[in-house]
């Protein structure tokens, strides 16, 4: 399975990273798109930098996003 870099759970509003689309399918699959951290949850984002590559951050999750 999949897992965030560690950055992304001491660092949540800065972490970033990037993926080939296999490895972002396969993270995205395996947390439903989520990852809860520092008492919050967040939203995997990402944004395709061409030639099946991605760069992958996170977004705080809205509490009245259900």
């Amino acid at each position: 399975m999949k897992q965030a870099p560690s950055n992304f759970y001491a660092f949540p509003r800065i972490a970033n990273t990037t993926m080939t689309k296999a490895d972002l399918s396969e993270l995205l699959l395996s947390t439903d798109g989520l990852i809860m951290t520092n008492g919050r949850m967040w939203d995997i984002k990402s944004k395709s930098l061409g030639a099946g590559i991605y760069r992958v951050s996170l977004e705080l999750k809205e509490a009245d996003d259900e």
